[in-house]
C-alpha cells in the first residue's frame, strides 16, 4: 500500500549552518568487533592513522554491539545486553534533540538500508546469504521519538544517498555512516573491512569541500575478545585536524559518550542529563575550546565487558526501570539539560539518578561480583564543571525556496511520512 501526496506549495524558507568551535561537521564511521592490538598492526588503518590522530585509550561500553550504538547517541545503554529488537520510550531524548536546539541538520546512512522508515531487523543480502543493513547497527532507530517521527525518520538514509550528497556538497553537519555486514567487517574479517575502509576514506581525504572543517571519527563499536578490556582503536581524521596534530597519538581515556560530549561542546548545546555529562571531550577539540578533561577515578578497574542492570536487560534479576536524568547537570557545551528532558522528566527531579556528571566508568562486573555497577544518588550538580557558555551560537543563514514533498508509504512494519526538498 502506498499513498503519494505532492504538496505544489512553494514558500520562502532558511536553511541554518551553525559554525561550531573547533569544526563544522562531524562524520563518525563505525566498523565491527576487533581488539585494539589486531588493528593497530593493520598496514591499512596504519595508512590513515598518518592523516590524523590516534586515539589509543578508547573503549568500547559493553557487549555485544547493539548497546554500544545506542549509547552514542542516547547517553545510556540502559542495561541492553543483547542484540535483540528494541524499542526505547519516547520519554529518552536523544542527540537529535540537542541538534533540533540549535537547527543543526544531521543524518544516519546506512549501506544497504532498503528506505527511510524501514523497521525490521535486517535485509537480505542479494547473494541470500545473510544480512546486509542490520537495525541493531543503527543507533537511531530503537528511539521512539525517532521511529514515531516521520521527519525524523526520513533522516536515516542509505549509502546512495550520502554518495548523493557528497557530490553535491549538501552534507548535513552531523552524519553517522554504518556500513554494511561484510565492509563493516562482522560477516568477514579486519582486512576486508580495513580494505574497503581506506578505499572509502581515501578520495573523502583529499575532497577540499569534504575536509573543510569537517572531524571524522573512525571507531570499531566493541573489542572482539570479551574477557579482555573493551580497548578499540579510535582515528580523528579530516580537515579539522590540526596539521600538526596529524600522525600523533592521544592517550585521554575515551569511550562512545565522548562523541555526545564532544559535540555539546563543540555547539555549546544542552545535555541530556545521562552518562554524556562527565565523558571526556576529544582533546583537540578540548585545546581549541579550553575545556579541561578529566581522568576517570576508578579506569584501572573497569573491564566494560558485561552490562550493568537496567530496563533492557534480559536477565529478570538484573532489570530496573529507566533512570531519571540529573536535571541540574551542566555538560561539555555550558548549558544545563535539554528542554525536551526537563518536559518529560520535570517531576522526577527529587529521584534518585546515577548520572552524577564525574565521568565515573561504569560495568557489569565479571559475572560474579559487580563493583564498578552504577552508584544512585540525590540530583546535584556535576563536580568537574569546566566549561561556561559564551552566549547563543551564531549561524549563517541563506534564504532559499523549496518545493516539499510529501511521500507517504506502508513499509510493512510502519506508516512513514518522509519530506523531501527540491531546493529552486
Amino acid at each position: 500500500m502506498r499513498l503519494f501526496l505532492v504538496l505544489a506549495a512553494v514558500a520562502a524558507a532558511t536553511a541554518e549552518y551553525v559554525p561550531g568551535k573547533a569544526f563544522d561537521r562531524f562524520i563518525t564511521i563505525w566498523l565491527e568487533n576487533q581488539d585494539f592490538s589486531a588493528v593497530d598492526k593493520n598496514s591499512d588503518i596504519a595508512g590513515l592513522a598518518k592523516e590524523g590522530i590516534l586515539l589509543t585509550e578508547y573503549y568500547g561500553l559493553t557487549h555485544p554491539s547493539q548497546p554500544n550504538y545506542i549509547a552514542s547517541v542516547g547517553g545510556d545503554y540502559f542495561g541492553l545486553n543483547n542484540d535483540g529488537f528494541m524499542r526505547i520510550p519516547q520519554n529518552v531524548s536523544t542527540l537529535v534533540d540537542l541538534f533540533d536546539s540549535k537547527n543543526i541538520d544531521w543524518r544516519g546512512y546506512f549501506e544497504a538500508l532498503p528506505g527511510p522508515g524501514f523497521m525490521g531487523e535486517g535485509s537480505t543480502a542479494f547473494d541470500g546469504a545473510g544480512w546486509d543493513y542490520v537495525r541493531k547497527h543503527n543507533p537511531f532507530v530503537s528511539y521512539d521519538s525517532v521511529n514515531l517521527n516521520g521527519t525524523r525518520l526520513s533522516k536515516l538514509q542509505s549509502f546512495t544517498e550520502f554518495d548523493s550528497d557528497v557530490k553535491a556538497n549538501t552534507l548535513p553537519q552531523y552524519a553517522h555512516l554504518s556500513p554494511d555486514m561484510l565492509n563493516d567487517g562482522h560477516n568477514t574479517s579486519l582486512q576486508y573491512a580495513a580494505n574497503w575502509t581506506q578505499s572509502f576514506l581515501t578520495p573523502l581525504l583529499s575532497n577540499e569541500q569534504f575536509m573543510n572543517r569537517t572531524l571524522i571519527l573512525l571507531t570499531y563499536d566493541e573489542s572482539a575478545t570479551y574477557p579482555l578490556p573493551n580497548h578499540i582503536v579510535s582515528l580523528l581524521l579530516g580537515g579539522a585536524v590540526p596539521s600538526n596534530k596529524k600522525g600523533t597519538t592521544d592517550d585521554t581515556i575515551y569511550t562512545h559518550y565522548s562523541i555526545l560530549s564532544t559535540l555539546e561542546n563543540n555547539w555549546e548545546l544542552p545535555n541530556l542529563g545521562r552518562y554524556d555529562v562527565g565523558a571526556n571531550v576529544f582533546q583537540v577539540v578540548a585545546d581549541q575550546t579550553g575545556y579541561t578533561n578529566h581522568a576517570p577515578s576508578d579506569a584501572a578497574s573497569v573491564n566494560n565487558s558485561l552490562s550493568y542492570p537496567g530496563f533492557l536487560n534480559n536477565e529478570p534479576s538484573k532489570y530496573l526501570p529507566i533512570p531519571a536524568p540529573n536535571l541540574k547537570l551542566v555538560g561539555a557545551g555550558g548549558q544545563g539539560v535539554d528542554s525536551s528532558v526537563h518536559n518529560y522528566w520535570n517531576t522526577a527531579e527529587n529521584q534518585l539518578t546515577p548520572y552524577d556528571g564525574s565521568g565515573t566508568l561504569y560495568d557489569g562486573g565479571n559475572g560474579v561480583s559487580d563493583p564498578n555497577a552504577p552508584v544512585y544518588k540525590a540530583q546535584a550538580p556535576a563536580p568537574n564543571v569546566t566549561s561556561t557558555a559564551s552566549g547563543p551560537s551564531s549561524t549563517h543563514k541563506s534564504g532559499a525556496m523549496r518545493v516539499i514533498v510529501l511521500d507517504i508509504r506502508w513499509l510493512g512494519l510502519g506508516l512513514v511520512a518522509a519530506l523531501g526538498f527540491v531546493r529552486l
